[in-house]
C-alpha cells in the first residue's frame, strides 16, 4: 500500500494518509511533513460538519433550489456543479457540493455552534500522532463564507480532517491516530459525539452521491468492486493563488446506513483540485481491493513505520518480482510463449507476460494512462485468447500475429507502474463476458469496422469510433508511390491478386464507413476483386511494410506510377496508441481512453466468469487427436493471411483464403439443404423462422480454441446465431463434416422453439438424434444409467473428451427412448414448454 501511495502522488506535492477509521491505526503516510506539521485552508470537505451543525440548529429545509451564484458584500462564489439541477437535499448537496446552498446556511448559522461542533470533532487541537504536529486554527472573524472554509478562520492539517471524517464514518468516536505495529497497537477513543441515525445516514447518503454523481464521479471510484464514499474540496492558501485539492475516501461493504468502512485515505495535492486528488486515489482503493482478495490478512502484515519524506522510488530499483502481484499470487494459469527467431518456448505468468508484451508494444509510449490502457486491452487480449497455438503446444508466438514480446527482467518504471496498477484488470462487455480486443499504432482518424475490416462477427464497441485526437500525429497523414512495374510483382506474389502478364488497372470499388478501401479492383489480363486489408497485406509483403501503412487510403494514377494517398498505421482496429498518447497527454485518464475506443465496456477485475464466448460445442467423435499432415502445416504459416466471405439468402459463411471457393459454396449447399429438411419436419410444433446465420470457418484449430474458449475436441461450437467451425480439413478427416453441420442447425431451431431454455441434456439428445448421429454416439454410451440430474451436471462441465462422449452418448440415449415411447412431436412439446 505505502508503493501504491508513494506511485499514485508520483512527482506531485502533497500527502496521503491510509488509516483505519475504526482503530484510528496509521498504515501508511507520504510525506509525514505535510500530514502532520502543516495546516490549510480544507475548502468544501468541511460541507458535511456545515450540515450537521445546520441540521441539529433546525435550519434546513427539505429542499432547496440553487441559483448557481452567490454573493454579498466581500464574498462572491460560483456552483460547478451542472446547472438547472432540480431543489436539493442536504445530501444532495453534500454530493454536487453546491456552494450557494450552502452559503446560504452560512448565513444562518450561529458561530458559536459551528466553533462548538468542530471543536468536537477535534479541528484546533492536536491529535498526539506527532511532536512537533500543528494544532491548524479555528477561530477569527465570523463570516457567512466561513461556514465553505473560505478565508483564514479553519486551517486544517490532513490528519486532522481524516480523524475527523473517520468519526463522521465510524459513528462518532473520535479516535487518536497512530503509528504503530499491529501486535503494538491499542485503540485510544479521545471521545464520542453523539450521531443520530437521521445524521448518520444524511452524511453518509451525501458521501456515497459525491462519488457516484457527484464532484468526485469522474475518478470513476463507483465502478470499483467495492463501496466508496468521500468528500472532495478545492480551496486557495492564504497569500497564495494556486488551487490546492482535497479528498477524503473511504472503502468497505455495503452501501448506505449499514456501511462498514475498511479503510480510510486522504488525499492532499498542493496544486489540483479535489477531483484531481480523488482521481489520485483511485489507484489506493484498486491496490487495496486487490490486496484484500489475495490476502485477507494484507492490510495487518504492512510495514507501518513511520517514514521520512518519501519520493518515488528509483527506476534501476524496480523489477517484476517487486511490483508485480504476480508475483505473490498467481490468479491466471502460466502462459507459453514461442520466440520464433530462436525458436524456444518459455513458460510464466500471465503479468510477466504483459510486462514483456507492453515494453514491446509500447517501447515508444511516454504517457502512464496510455501504457495502463494499452495494458488492460493487451491483458484482455491474452485471456480470450489463450492456447491460440495449442496444437503447436504454446499459448502465443512473439510476433504481431499474436502480441509483440520481448524478454526483459529490467524495463522501464513506468511499464512496470502500468501493468501493476492494473493488475487484474480487462475490458467486460455489457453481457458481462470478455471484451474482443484490438489495437494497432494510429487509427488514422477513424477507427476500423470489424464485420468490414476482417468479415467477422460484428461487436457494438469494435464498429469504429472518430478520433480527433490523433490527427497531429505522425502517422495522420502519408503518400506512397509505387511504380506499375513493382506493383504488378508484388500483385502476382498472391493468387488472390495475380491478373497475368499485364497490370492496367487499380481502384477501390468500395469503401466502407470509416474511410477504408474495403474492396479494390484488379485488372491485368484478368480481372481480381480483393479486399482491402489483404490487399495492403500482399503488397507489403512483397515491397517492405513501410509502404501501405493501412487500408485507409485512396489510389489515384500518374502515368506509370501509382498514388496511394492514406492515414493511419496498422489494421486501426480497437485501441489506437497514437490516439491514446495524446489523450493522455491532454490529462485523460487510461479508463476514459478505453471508453473512447471501446464504447459500452467497462474495465473490471477479472473473474472466472468472464469468458470471451459460451458456446455448446459438437464433440470430435473419434479418440486419436489431431495430427498435422503436411497441408493442415500449411495452413497454420502467417505467409497466406487474409479471408473471403460468400452468403445467400440463410448464411453468411467467412472462410480462410486457404480454403477453395468450391469447398466454400459446398458448405453452403449442405447447410442449405440440412436446413430445408429440418424446418420440414412434420412434428416441428409450429413454422420456424430462422434468421440469417453467420458461419465462421477457423483456418486452425488454435485459432478456433482461441476464439471459442472450447477444447481442442470439439468440432464446433454455437452461440446466439453463429456456429464456429473447426478447420474444414479436420471434420472431412474425421467423416463428420455433414452431421456437424446438421448438429448446429438442429441446435438454431431448439433455440427458436425452446426460447433458450431447454436443458442441455434434451438439446443435446435431440441435436444428436436429428444429426444422424446416433450410431456413431451410441458406442460410448456408459455402462451405468445416469440421471437426469447427472447429465445436466455432466454437460455444464468441459471435463475431458471420453467422458463427454459418454454424457453426450447417454443424452442421446435418453431422448431416443422418449422419443421411442411418446413420438418425435412429444419430445418437442417439451422443447417447447422448457420441461426436464
Amino acid at each position: 500500500m505505502q508503493q501504491a501511495a508513494v506511485a499514485a502522488l508520483e512527482h506531485r506535492q502533497g500527502t496521503i494518509i491510509l488509516m483505519d477509521p475504526w482503530s484510528g491505526r496509521i498504515q501508511t503516510v507520504v510525506n509525514p511533513d505535510l500530514a502532520f506539521e502543516k495546516a490549510f485552508a480544507p475548502g468544501s470537505t468541511i460541507k458535511p460538519f456545515t450540515a450537521l451543525v445546520a441540521s441539529r440548529s433546525e435550519l434546513i429545509a427539505a429542499k432547496a433550489g440553487c441559483r448557481g451564484t452567490y454573493a454579498n458584500l466581500n464574498f462572491q462564489t460560483t456552483c460547478s456543479h451542472p446547472p438547472n439541477l432540480l431543489p436539493l437535499n442536504t445530501a444532495e448537496a453534500i454530493a454536487h457540493s453546491c456552494n450557494y446552498y450552502f452559503a446560504k446556511l452560512g448565513e444562518q448559522v450561529r458561530e458559536a455552534d459551528f466553533r462548538s461542533l468542530l471543536s468536537q470533532f477535534g479541528f484546533g487541537e492536536k491529535s498526539g500522532v506527532h511532536s512537533r504536529e500543528s494544532t491548524g486554527n479555528l477561530g477569527g472573524t465570523w463570516r457567512s463564507q466561513n461556514a465553505l472554509a473560505e478565508g483564514d478562520y479553519l486551517q486544517v492539517t490532513p490528519i486532522q480532517l481524516l480523524v475527523a471524517y473517520s468519526a463522521l464514518v465510524n459513528g462518532g468516536q473520535l479516535l487518536s491516530p497512530q503509528v504503530s505495529s499491529e501486535h503494538h497497537f491499542k485503540k485510544q477513543v479521545r471521545r464520542s459525539i453523539e450521531l443520530t441515525k437521521v445524521e448518520h445516514t444524511m452524511l453518509l447518503e451525501g458521501l456515497q452521491g459525491s462519488v457516484k454523481f457527484g464532484t468526485a464521479s469522474r475518478a470513476g471510484l463507483s465502478s470499483l468492486p467495492v463501496v466508496v464514499m468521500g468528500k472532495t474540496g478545492t480551496s486557495t492558501p492564504l497569500k497564495g493563488f494556486r488551487n490546492q485539492g482535497w479528498f477524503v475516501g473511504f472503502a468497505g461493504s455495503t452501501a448506505g446506513a449499514d456501511f462498514k468502512a475498511q479503510i480510510g485515505v486522504l488525499v492532499f495535492l498542493k496544486r489540483g483540485h479535489g477531483s484531481d486528488a480523488a482521481a489520485v486515489s483511485r489507484t489506493i482503493f484498486e491496490t487495496f481491493v486487490r490486496l484484500k482478495s489475495q490476502n485477507h490478512e494484507a492490510t495487518a502484515q504492512l510495514d507501518t513505520s513511520l517514514p521520512a519524506k518519501s519520493t518515488p522510488p528509483n527506476s534501476s530499483e524496480l523489477s517484476s518480482a517487486q511490483i508485480l502481484p504476480g508475483s505473490r499470487r498467481q490468479p491466471f494459469r502460466p502462459v507459453s510463449v514461442l520466440t520464433k527467431r530462436t525458436s524456444t518456448k518459455t513458460t510464466l505468468s500471465l503479468e510477466e507476460y504483459l510486462l514483456g508484451v507492453v515494453a514491446r508494444e509500447g517501447s515508444t509510449e511516454t504517457q502512464l494512462a496510455a501504457l495502463k490502457a494499452l495494458a488492460v486491452v493487451s491483458r484482455s487480449y491474452a485471456l480470450g485468447n489463450l492456447g491460440r497455438h495449442a496444437r503447436d503446444g504454446y499459448d502465443f508466438c512473439d510476433t504481431t500475429h499474436c502480441q509483440l514480446f520481448v524478454h526483459s527482467n529490467q524495463v522501464r518504471p513506468e511499464i512496470l507502474r502500468a501493468v501493476a496498477e492494473t493488475a487484474e484488470q480487462v475490458l467486460i462487455e455489457r453481457s458481462g463476458n470478455l471484451a474482443e480486443t484490438y489495437f494497432s499504432a494510429s487509427c488514422g482518424g477513424e477507427s476500423a469496422n470489424i464485420t468490414n475490416l476482417w468479415n467477422s462477427r460484428p461487436k457494438p464497441y469494435l464498429l469504429g469510433v472518430s478520433d480527433e485526437y490523433c490527427a497531429t500525429m505522425p502517422h495522420s497523414r502519408w503518400t506512397d508511390v509505387i511504380s506499375t512495374e513493382d506493383l504488378h510483382r508484388a500483385l502476382r506474389s498472391d493468387s488472390r491478386t495475380d491478373v497475368g502478364d499485364e497490370l492496367r488497372d487499380v481502384f477501390v470499388s468500395r469503401r466502407d464507413r470509416t474511410g477504408r478501401a474495403e474492396q479494390l479492383r484488379i485488372r491485368g489480363k484478368t480481372s481480381r476483386v480483393v479486399s482491402g486489408w489483404d490487399f495492403k497485406l500482399i503488397v507489403g509483403r512483397a515491397l517492405g511494410w513501410n509502404l501501405l501503412k493501412s487500408s485507409r487510403f485512396h489510389l489515384t494514377r500518374s502515368g506509370s506510377r501509382f498514388i496511394f494517398s492514406g492515414s493511419g498505421f496498422g489494421h486501426g482496429l480497437g485501441l489506437c496508441q497514437e490516439g491514446a498518447h495524446k489523450m493522455a497527454e491532454r490529462g485523460l485518464e487510461y479508463r476514459q481512453i478505453l471508453a473512447k475506443y471501446f464504447p459500452g465496456t467497462m474495465v473490471d477485475l477479472y473473474k472466472a466468469g468472464h469468458k470471451q464466448s459460451k458456446y455448446s460445442a459438437d464433440l470430435l467423435w473419434t479418440v486419436e487427436p489431431i495430427r498435422q499432415s503436411s497441408k493442415t502445416r500449411h495452413l497454420v504459416r502467417p505467409s497466406v493471411p487474409g479471408r473471403l466471405r460468400i452468403s445467400d439468402e440463410h448464411f453468411r459463411l467467412s472462410y480462410p483464403a486457404t480454403l477453395s471457393r468450391g469447398d466454400a459454396k459446398y458448405l453452403l449447399q449442405v447447410m442449405g439443404e440440412a436446413r430445408r429438411t429440418l424446418l420440414n419436419r412434420p412434428s416441428l410444433p409450429y413454422a420456424i423462422q430462422l434468421p440469417v446465420i453467420e458461419v465462421y470457418v477457423n483456418e486452425t484449430t488454435g485459432d478456433f480454441v482461441g476464439r471459442t474458449g472450447l477444447p481442442w475436441w470439439a468440432a464446433a461450437g454455437s452461440r446466439g446465431q453463429v456456429i464456429e467451425l473447426q478447420p474444414i480439413e479436420v471434420l472431412r478427416r474425421r467423416g463428420i463434416l455433414e452431421t456437424t453441420l446438421r448438429h448446429e442447425l438442429v441446435h438454431k431451431i431448439i433455440d427458436k422453439v425452446g426460447k433458450g431454455q431447454t436443458p442441455r441434456w434434451l438439446a443435446e439428445g435431440l441435436a444428436i438424434y436429428l444429426a444422424g448421429e446416433g450410431p456413431l454416439v451410441s458406442r460410448h454410451e456408459p455402462d451405468k444409467k445416469l440421471s437426469i440430474a447427472e447429465l445436466e451436471e455432466g454437460l455444464s462441465r468441459s471435463s475431458d473428451a471420453p467422458s463427454m462422449r459418454e454424457i453426450y452418448a447417454a443424452a442421446y440415449k435418453e431422448v431416443r427412448g422418449l422419443i421411442i415411447t411418446e413420438g418425435e412431436e412429444k419430445v418437442w412439446q417439451r422443447v417447447s414448454a422448457g420441461e426436464n
